[in-house]
């Protein structure tokens, strides 16, 4: 894994010159990334190091309960010298945080994804796309430095089931590290699928329900061949709305936002990946569109940005157009 015997002797000196961290993660952090941070958190707190944990804007539903295993800022000021940035592809994913560049910080950057338009650029980077989680990438790293913990395990867990869609897009590396945390602690993977449950309260859940209604209600279907796209635009919940509108019957689901920036969201469903789709790399492709960044999986992608979001969309969806009519 690149990078990693780097941050070893990175890790070594820190500890002589008492380096402080801040573990920083994407807007609406989601278990992967905040998972990631608070098992490698998990490490420093060993160390004796002073740390932090941030995020950009907000924590996913479906990471809050992760809370419990350490205390995370809002949109931190960046006063650490070190920042080690999660699962985040570009600098866009941060806003509003903002990294100094002149103040020296030393930045790692520790990510499943390749971001080939605008990379973030670490001092120190450990990044392997191979890999269906950064968790997995984190918990590598973990075994290297020959640290083991339950509290971590436990995180990892969490990213990685959430960022293979509940194994869906796992591999069989997936498994071997599963199998691999199974093995030391045995944790009921219930309580795992208990731990990344969404957090809701009932006005978080009427405001769930109106916007997949509006995102139904604005929906077009354009029918390429045998295949339907669904489109649609809402003020949230863009992947939510993708997500129920494969199990209406779309076979690809494109939703978009403009509330706060622009955010495209896109989901297919998996004979489609199967025969060669990759709205991950799509969505990279729509970044410098929208002036922001954008990727993710086969099936499951998103991309964030400042403007432009028809030109986003219609872009995406000629792609997919043309994919859908060399689909047998």
């Amino acid at each position: 894994m690149r990078g990693k015997i780097k941050l070893k002797r990175f890790l070594k000196e820190a500890k002589e010159r008492d380096y402080s961290f801040l573990l920083l993660c994407h807007h609406n952090a989601d278990p992967d990334s905040l998972g990631s941070a608070i098992a490698f958190s998990r490490y420093l707190h060993k160390l004796g190091l002073e740390y932090r944990i941030g995020v950009a804007q907000s924590v996913s539903s479906y990471a809050k309960r992760l809370l419990n295993f350490a205390p995370v800022e809002k949109n931190p000021y960046v006063k650490e010298d070190v920042v080690v940035i999660f699962d985040t592809s570009s600098l866009e994913q941060l806003e509003p945080v903002k990294i100094p560049k002149k103040d020296g910080k030393f930045v790692i950057v520790i990510d499943h994804h390749v971001e080939k338009e605008n990379p973030i650029k670490g001092d120190i980077a450990v990044i392997d796309s191979s890999r269906t989680s950064t968790a997995e990438i984190v918990w590598e790293l973990l075994k290297y430095l020959n640290f083991y913990d339950e509290i971590a395990a436990r995180a990892i867990l969490a990213g990685i089931v959430t960022d293979t869609a509940n194994f869906r897009f796992a591999n069989a590396r997936t498994f071997k590290t599963v199998g691999e945390i199974q093995a030391l602690f045995n944790i009921p993977m219930g309580e795992i699928y208990n731990l990344i449950a969404p957090v809701s309260d009932e006005a978080l859940d009427i405001a769930k329900r109106m916007a997949i209604l509006k995102a139904c209600q604005r929906m077009e279907i354009k029918k390429v061949g045998k295949y339907l796209i669904a489109l649609s635009k809402v003020s949230a919940y863009e992947s939510l709305a993708c997500k129920v509108f494969l199990q209406l019957g779309a076979d690809i689901a494109v939703v978009g936002s403009e509330k706060k920036g622009v955010r495209i969201s896109a989901r297919a469903k998996e004979s489609l990946v199967k025969k060669g789709l990759h709205l991950g790399r799509l969505m990279e492709k729509i970044g410098p569109i929208i002036e922001g960044s954008g990727g993710g999986h086969s099936g499951a992608a998103g991309a964030n940005g400042k403007k432009n979001l028809e030109d986003g969309i219609r872009f995406l969806v000629d792609e997919l157009e043309k994919f859908l009519k060399s689909c047998p």
